[in-house]
């Protein structure tokens, strides 16, 4: 029985749907009308969409709807076959399914095409990737920077997506901003720019919020944790714990002893903070009388000590961190060597020149430092010591400025030219009985400056030449000579520009005089001009000679009459030897 009834419904199925596609086939019989309809998403089940009969012309009693009873049209909307009238079957999903599509047609031949659009609500909030993300800052990036964060996604279009974005944190808009654009999959892309300069060693570590927000009343809004994790940079050198580092050692102390410890910190972290240490040999220390420990800043004795050889030491300590492009710091270390005998006082001279070699300028002015003397005696805590120069032809002097610490001084203008060698004695001594004394004696160089000019052996020259000597003819050589030294005498010479220096040509490194065109002393008996001699200093100097070229004749024009005819009457009888014609050529 249940067979039965199973079987007629299928054939009354099957003929409806015969029925449905014969109307369709046959709607070029019929009118064909065009229903558009639009319905938000969210609104309840049984909410009328519309009705298949508002575009007929006149009613119907029923409808035939083109869909398969299992498909999405009857599976969301209710459609009554006799009325026309569209519901929705569940809530309706933009997002799932943002429009629906399908014909109906009329027992009296008429075809309606159906469009149903679903409408946007602000259902959806807009959604970062993740709830919080991790950012790594370098502490060295300029302000400016960009820093790409994945933007909110909203399932919703249009003004009901992603609008914008904004950091709840008012105290961090000194330090980030935001920057927003659209970019793809109906999403704003977003960068976190950075504002101003950012300090590790300040603040290693930021955390904000980011709201994303849509065009919603109210809006929706969705939240993104960043954490910002400030990375370290070599942007800082170690800096030692001390200026100056002064201590002192008896000269009998064993090797290996502990002269003291140098302490040097650094505010970077790992390698960019771990410092290590050394005596810098080039500036001080080059017998390696003394070490250090690499790690712990520890300076020993290297070597035993000898207070008559050196009384007082000067350690120049380099700290460096690890980095890539590590930064360093110095520090000095004076270690005064303590005598355990009586013995005369020693003298240690450093100089102040850059190469640390016995010069100084001859442009020094008066009371500008040319040494550093020390000067220490095995009983300087009885005794005082006296110190002298000598030499020097009053040009230097000794200024104390410690106990034990002298500087040599410039004491009058010096003149290279003049005198470019010194020798210098400083001698000290004690109030010892019997009074011993030691002395320092050095040879001071007095380097060249650019002061002198260079001078020719004459102020004038003159010098003669046949007309017809052919171009390029010596004339004379000119020398110069300059005092000074090195390129501030390299003499190069010029003429000075004048009308006649198309005449004359000169070597600019042998000062060789040349004719530069043929000569003429019927067009001009002499020629004059300026030699120039410069020196290759800097500023350059210079001096001039004046040249006198005086042009000698040479028979290289012919006699020429005055005219071609002359006529003369002479009287008859006249005496032999009497003059009837005198004519000048």
């Amino acid at each position: 029985m249940y067979e039965g009834a199973m079987g007629r419904k299928n054939a009354a199925t099957s003929l409806l749907r015969a029925l449905v596609v014969s109307l369709l086939c046959a709607q070029s019989l019929g009118q064909v009308f065009n229903l558009t309809l639009s319905i938000k998403e969210g609104l309840p089940a049984k909410t009328i969409v519309g009705d298949l009969g508002a575009v007929l012309s006149r009613p119907s009693t029923g409808f035939f709807i083109s869909e398969s009873r299992d498909s999405y049209v009857f599976r969301d909307l209710e459609i009554d076959a006799d009325t026309g009238i569209i519901s929705t079957a569940v809530v309706l999903d933009r997002e799932s399914r943002d429009k629906y599509e399908f014909a109906a047609a009329t027992l009296t031949g008429e075809m309606i095409k159906v469009k149903i659009e679903v409408k946007d609500v602000n259902d959806h909030s807009p959604v970062f990737p993740s709830k919080e993300v991790d950012l790594e800052v370098s502490e060295l990036s300029p302000p400016g920077s960009p820093f790409q964060l994945e933007g909110a996604k909203d399932e919703d279009e249009g003004e009901f997506g992603t609008q914008g974005y904004r950091i709840t944190e008012h105290e961090m808009a000194d330090l980030f901003h935001l920057e927003y654009r659209s970019g793809s999959e109906d999403h704003l892309s977003l960068d976190l720019i950075l504002m101003s300069k950012l300090d590790r060693e300040t603040q290693d570590f930021y955390s904000l919020t980011i709201e994303a927000f849509d065009g919603g009343i109210p809006a929706r809004t969705g939240t993104l944790r960043v954490n910002i994790h400030i990375l370290d940079e070599n942007d800082n050198p170690p800096v030692f714990n001390q200026t100056e580092y002064h201590t002192s050692l008896p000269e009998d102390a064993p090797v290996m002893s502990s002269v003291c410890q140098v302490h040097a910190t650094d505010l970077d972290l790992g390698d960019n903070g771990r410092v290590t240490y050394e005596i810098n040999r080039r500036q001080s220390d080059p017998n390696e009388v003394f070490s250090i420990n690499e790690t712990s800043g520890v300076v020993y004795l290297n070597k035993p000590l000898d207070y008559e050889t050196q009384a007082f030491h000067e350690l120049i300590i380099s700290a460096r961190d690890n980095g890539a492009q590590p930064e360093h710091s110095s520090t000095f270390v004076g270690v005064r060597v303590l005598n355990i005998n009586d013995n005369s006082p020693t003298i240690s001279v450093l100089f102040l020149s850059e190469t640390g070699d016995a010069v100084v300028s001859e442009a020094a002015g008066i009371g500008d430092y040319v040494a550093r003397i020390s000067v220490s005696d095995s009983d300087f805590e009885e005794e005082r010591v006296t110190v002298a120069l000598e030499g020097g032809d009053g040009k230097f002097t000794l200024k104390q400025t410690d106990d034990f610490l002298y500087a040599l001084c410039v004491n009058a203008e010096l003149d290279r030219e003049d005198k470019d060698l010194y020798e210098l004695k400083v001698q000290a001594s004690d109030f010892g009985s019997p009074r011993l004394s030691s002395e320092a004696v050095f040879l001071l160089r007095v380097a060249d400056t650019n002061d002198c000019h260079p001078v020719f052996e004459k102020d004038e020259y003159i010098i003669s030449i046949a007309e017809d000597a052919p171009q390029g003819s010596s004339l004379i050589q000119i020398q110069a000579r300059d005092s000074d030294e090195g390129t501030n005498s390299d003499v190069r010479y010029s003429i000075l520009k004048s009308n006649q220096d198309s005449l004359i040509s000169i070597d600019p490194e042998s000062g060789l005089v040349t004719t530069a065109a043929a000569l003429d002393r019927e067009t001009q008996m002499e020629v004059w001009f300026l030699v120039v001699a410069a020196d290759g200093g800097e500023p350059s100097l210079s001096s001039t000679a004046t040249v006198t070229v005086l042009v000698e004749d040479v028979n290289d024009n012919e006699p020429v009459f005055q005219q071609q005819l002359y006529n003369v009457s002479i009287p008859e009888h006249s005496d032999v030897g009497s003059c009837f014609l005198q004519k000048s050529l």
